[in-house]
């Protein structure tokens, strides 16, 4: 089985406009702390991984040695938009082509390559995001959701936390979408689709894993509230059914609020109200159990051997 570690980068702000928006920012970049923490993490298994970046975030000296960094460990820096807007389909087409343009050429600008993969705010993803990615030469996009459990607990999560009224989670049927890499058909974009019938240039959809039945989805945020044994039950149930275990991580799971807006807001919010410790060790015993017998690979890999296997079939 490969394993997919995958982090998404979303900084401060992201957090504070969601659970308290109006109170200002003043909380120091996620990166410059969480990002070595990962790194020295994803060392110790040997693992590579994928880091989505927010374009934004390039505008900063130190956060540009963080992401320079990552590429310099052997790992891949995927777009993760230029701002972070949380309502991604309803932008306009060109607004959207104007973020992952933006969010690209920040990338390329720290590492000196363009990125190869996207991934929506939210997994707020649409046929139209698609056809930009496509137009713009995208190996892939990471943004489906396949998880009616994700979607029912974040919109209840959404109704209680969240102040932003803006808030989208992707599109309902994306639940249905094979929760392992496939080809989307022109039609529905949660559709697996043969490659002479899909819109060209071929983009592959790499969605994250989920539980086998009952679709629970490989997300830190859930998952850490397992005990570490029933966690590698999981990633054993996993393996024996599926080639691929992509799970998602977010920078706040190894940075430390303390002493900011976000602390007590973040307390009150389960799932994230997690002490740092215990963050840090759920981290630690992830990246190892995935990594168990298993190659850790970047997301681009698993879009290029999926495509060549496609294609070969046909």
């Amino acid at each position: 089985m490969k394993a997919c570690i995958t982090v998404d980068m979303d900084n401060y702000e992201d957090y504070q406009s969601l659970v308290g928006p109006g109170s200002g920012v003043s909380g120091a970049s996620f990166l410059p702390e969480a990002v070595p923490r990962f790194l020295d993490e994803l060392d110790g298994v040997g693992a590579r991984a994928t880091f989505f970046m927010i374009g934004r975030d390039g505008r900063d000296a130190a956060n540009r040695r963080a992401v320079r960094e990552i590429a310099e460990r052997g790992h891949e820096v995927a777009n993760h938009s230029y701002t972070h807007p949380y309502a991604f389909r309803d932008l306009s087409r060109a607004a959207k082509h104007e973020e992952i343009r933006l969010g690209e050429e920040a990338i390329a600008d720290i590492i000196g390559e363009r990125p190869v993969g996207f991934r929506t705010p939210s997994g707020d993803v649409d046929q139209e995001t698609l056809s930009i990615l496509r137009e713009r030469g995208y190996a892939y996009d990471s943004s489906v959701i396949p998880s009616p459990l994700m979607i029912w607990t974040f919109m209840l999560y959404g109704k209680l936390f969240i102040k932003r009224a803006d808030y989208n989670l992707g599109e309902f049927f994306n639940v249905l979408a094979p929760p392992w890499p496939y080809l989307p058909g022109p039609g529905k974009l949660y559709r697996d689709c043969e490659p002479d019938g899909a819109d060209r240039p071929l983009l592959v959809e790499i969605p994250f894993s989920v539980l086998p039945v009952v679709r629970i989805p490989f997300y830190a945020t859930l998952m850490r509230m397992f005990p570490h044994w029933a966690f590698d039950l999981c990633v054993r149930l996993h393996g024996s059914r599926r080639p691929v275990l992509h799970m998602l991580f977010h920078l706040i799971d190894l940075h430390d609020l303390a002493g900011t807006n976000l602390e007590e807001a973040i307390r009150r919010t389960p799932g994230l109200g997690v002490p740092i410790e215990r963050r840090r060790a759920f981290v630690a015993h992830a990246f190892e159990s995935m990594s168990r017998g298993n190659e850790a690979v970047p997301l681009r890999e698993i879009a290029r051997d999926h495509l060549a296997a496609r294609l070969q079939e046909g």
